[in-house]
């Protein structure tokens, strides 16, 4: 177990990097973040389990802490709690109230009261959390005290003003949360917290300008926290703005943020399914939302349960309207393709035959689609293949008309330098001519040149693929001054069709002992079985 925990404290870590994350996250399209949401929403429970885990070996160092630290540390655990588990959250105040300092330090008190109304608001309780609220007195306590009981205000009537029970009270419970609101920034001390608060001011207020001013401000500095905030901020200054792409976009990385921070008490995600839903996006709002409802069961978020169960039916209506489509797409699909078949069917044997008939004719359709495709892929190949030929008869007929009408014009000279000397009876000369004559070799030289260079030109990476198929110590590799030399020229040969050893040796003018040594010894430094190599010449 503690290997485990580990494992999770140290993935935590490592996705909790806020600066490098958030940055490359802001600078993603809406695509690319919903894909990155996506991938947030498969790994939640891994989060959530590597913050547990984190949030336990904070409560194994809090055993060794004694006195008002050790209520300090309970205390840190159960807000680390507060948005992922609220039974735990409570356990952990319950623990808090156990100590032996919580009956003698009063402040300490008021903070546990504070607590425990913040997590029954969270748990959609919130008579227990007005009334928890009322118990609480603030008169003469420090400001940090009275600034996070404001801030616990602010929240819960913020949720009694959204989500509350009493009918015709929203305005009464806006008012509140308004007041609370500028109690805190009369007591908060500068900086991106209060600015948050500031923001979220002004935009209830409709000085948008001035909210999007400080949001833009604050972020560059911001922690991973503080981050998802001002992103949830951003998105309401979109939404007042009616810019619905930047609305996705910073409720995606809100959302996203929440996931990595381990939450399952959220509302990021379900105000982006809604969205979603209404811009034709069914199926990924639909995801959304269960994931939503099933987090907030986990947390026992009774608040973020109403939230999500008041816009389901609407996504889960568009869903299953989606998927009603599909279902009928498909099956009009099947049914003009089979129609025939499934009417034969009926008639012939009934409803329950029909069935299997139907099957059965689909399974056929499937085989003669997979032969077809067979048959249109040999099709191909044997079109590229005569297209190659083509392209090879093309290339060397020219060739050869091009060297027979050189080998013409080479025999003409010869016979007007043999005749001129017969004129003048110089037979001698004509005797060592003959003898000397470099003729022939010139000319076989001139023909494997240019039949080295037509067969590069239509299989340029001939010797590179040809080598792929040696040994590494059998690799050939040609003279500066040639481009293919015999042991090439003889597996050119066979590429180009011509595998009878008589042939080859006829065309390049060696021994069939000779062609029958190269073809045997490279064969067997080959990397591929010895049946299977000229195959794959074939294919250079």
């Amino acid at each position: 177990m503690n290997r485990k925990h580990t494992l999770y404290i140290l993935l935590i870590c490592l996705l909790s990097i806020p600066p490098l994350q958030a940055q490359r996250l802001e600078g993603l399209s809406q695509e690319a973040l919903l894909h990155q949401l996506d991938e947030a929403v498969a790994a939640r429970k891994s989060y959530r389990n590597a913050r547990v885990a984190q949030i336990d070996s904070m409560g194994h160092r809090a055993q060794q802490l004694e006195g008002i630290q050790r209520a300090e540390a309970y205390l840190q655990i159960c807000t680390a709690y507060s948005s992922i588990q609220t039974d735990s959250a409570m356990a952990w105040l319950a623990k808090t109230e156990s100590l032996p300092v919580f009956s003698a330090t009063p402040e300490l008190q008021t903070r546990v009261l504070i607590r425990r109304a913040e997590i029954y608001g969270v748990m959609g309780l919130y008579a227990s959390a007005q009334s928890t609220v009322e118990d609480i007195d603030i008169a003469h306590a420090p400001d940090s005290i009275r600034l996070a009981y404001y801030q616990l205000c602010r929240k819960l009537y913020g949720w009694m003003a959204d989500y509350g029970e009493v009918y015709g009270h929203a305005s009464h419970y806006s008012d509140l949360t308004q007041r609370c609101r500028d109690s805190i920034l009369a007591i908060q001390r500068p900086g991106i917290n209060r600015n948050i608060v500031l923001a979220d001011r002004a935009l209830t207020l409709g000085d948008v300008a001035l909210a999007r001013t400080v949001c833009a401000q604050s972020l560059p500095k911001a922690d991973e926290l503080q981050r998802a905030y001002l992103h949830f901020t951003m998105s309401a200054i979109a939404h007042a703005e009616q810019n619905t792409t930047e609305e996705i976009r910073y409720l995606a990385m809100t959302a996203i943020n929440d996931f990595r921070r381990g939450v399952a008490e959220y509302s990021a995600l379900p105000k982006l399914a809604i969205i979603l839903s209404s811009m034709g996006h069914p199926d990924r709002a639909y995801e959304y939302l269960v994931c939503a409802m099933d987090d907030a069961a986990y947390c026992k978020a009774r608040l973020r349960t109403v939230e999500a169960s008041t816009i389901f039916p609407i996504i889960e209506q568009n869903h299953k309207q989606r998927v009603r489509q599909r279902f009928l797409f498909t099956i009009s699909a099947l049914l003009t393709v089979a129609l025939f078949l499934v009417a034969m069917a009926f008639m012939l044997l009934g409803a329950r035959r029909r069935n299997r008939q139907l099957a059965e004719m689909h399974r056929k359709l499937d085989d003669a689609i997979a032969a077809q495709r067979q048959v249109n892929d040999a099709l191909s190949a044997t079109n590229l293949q005569l297209q190659q030929t083509n392209r090879v008869k093309e290339t060397y007929i020219v060739r050869y008309l091009e060297r027979c009408r050189t080998y013409i014009d080479s025999m003409e000279q010869s016979r007007k330098r043999i005749l001129k000397m017969l004129r003048n009876n110089r037979q001698d000369e004509i005797l060592a001519l003959l003898k000397t004559d470099s003729t022939i070799p010139h000319e076989e030289t001139l023909f494997y040149t240019d039949f080295d260079e037509a067969f590069l030109t239509l299989f340029p990476n001939f010797v590179a693929n040809f080598n792929a198929l040696l040994l590494p110590e059998a690799q050939i590799t040609t003279k500066r001054d040639e481009m293919l030399n015999t042991e090439l020229r003889i597996f050119a040969l066979i590429r180009l069709g011509i595998s009878d050893s008589n042939r080859i040796a006829h065309f390049l003018n060696y021994s069939l002992p000779t062609i029958y040594s190269y073809r045997s010894r490279l064969r067997n430094k080959s990397r591929f079985p010895k049946e299977e190599f000229e195959k794959r010449v074939m294919e250079c």
